[in-house]
């Protein structure tokens, strides 16, 4: 009787020993864990689910053209495997009685949505399950991903969306508390405590899908500071000095909070995408040019957060790894 009582008080008394997972870096860089993600820079994919896939189809069931509407050629796996860190999203949804191709299914769908025609791809559960997989057997990495258009712009379809993301977001993820890796709040918190409370991907979605207790939860509102995008005229990929001086006119730039986000593609010029993103590559090293003119120019010495490019190479990844070095030395003598 009294070795069960000292048993009883032993286990009230002692610390319970809780498993923590200390984080030594991030993305792949060293020192990284005490920067917030605004701090740092994630090579990012446009439009990242279409054409890595293989065909995409109109809605009439008729091929669309990889030269029109694919902007990526490799998987949401494989981008991972080379370094992509953020993905961008735009959806419509297939109800169950509208199925007509083999890899479709019932729920939104990722799409490419063109001046007059939209091309379907993969399903978002898709994207989501590769994007699961690679956190849960790589624990230091962290993750961004946006949905920013919808398509139609009805209320039809923005109420079968706000019906139908949190359920999927808890089916791939499970729900909030769930072991493994989950959505988080607290983007403005040190990178460590994302990594070390396995809270490892911000989600930020169209303002329209966001706002209501389906949801809200777990997610944040799109906004960002975004460098012009579909012009006719400089402000792309081969004027990087144009892109710093747009960024740093926009009115509040200085908000920290506020992601800054690179276009770096092109609309005009070669007649397909991959031939538009090659000439993007080959000029990738001048996104430093713009982190160095961002970080010079606002007086909080905001770097930009992300680059979207189509059909992204290892070039990217290496830049954007050069930059987040960068900014782990600078922000040891002058944090926020």
């Amino acid at each position: 009787m009294l070795k069960m009582i000292l048993f009883v008080v032993l286990a009230c008394v002692l610390p319970i020993t809780v498993t923590s997972y200390n984080c030594t870096k991030v993305n792949g860089i060293e020192g990284a864990c005490d920067l917030v993600l605004n701090q740092m820079t994630l090579a990012g994919s446009r439009l990242s689910g279409c054409g890595g896939y293989g065909t995409m189809y109109f809605w009439s069931g008729i091929a669309a053209t990889d030269c029109g509407y694919a902007t990526q050629d490799k998987t949401i796996t494989e981008q991972l495997a080379m370094g992509i860190r953020y993905f961008d999203f735009d959806i419509s949804y297939i109800h169950k009685s509208q199925e007509s191709l083999p890899y479709w299914e019932e729920g939104p769908v990722l799409v490419d949505i063109g001046s007059t025609a939209v091309a379907y791809s993969i399903s978002l559960r898709k994207a989501l399950t590769e994007i699961r997989e690679f956190l849960t057997a790589n624990r230091d990495e962290v993750i961004g991903m946006r949905i920013k258009q919808y398509y139609p712009r009805t209320r039809e379809m923005r109420d079968n969306l706000l019906r139908v993301i949190k359920p999927l977001y808890d089916s791939v993820f499970g729900p909030e508390g769930s072991e493994g890796v989950q959505l988080t709040w607290y983007d403005s918190k040190p990178l460590r405590y994302l990594v070390e409370n396995n809270e490892r991907m911000v989600l930020e979605l169209n303002k329209d899908l966001w706002g209501t207790e389906q949801s809200d939860y777990r997610a944040s509102p799109l906004v960002q500071f975004e460098s012009q995008a579909n012009l006719y005229g400089f402000n792309n990929c081969q004027n990087h000095h144009q892109i710093a001086d747009y960024l740093l006119n926009i009115k509040n730039i200085n908000m920290r909070q506020i992601p800054a986000l690179v276009n770096w593609w092109l609309s005009t010029g070669k007649p397909c995408l991959s031939e538009k993103a090659d000439l993007c590559m080959t000029d990738v090293e001048h996104v430093e040019t713009v982190w160095d003119e961002m970080m010079e120019g606002t007086h909080l010495h905001r770097p930009v957060n992300i680059v979207l490019a189509d059909y992204v190479r290892q070039e990217l990844v290496a830049v954007v790894n050069k930059l987040n070095n960068k900014a782990v030395q600078f922000y040891k003598t002058k944090p926020w």
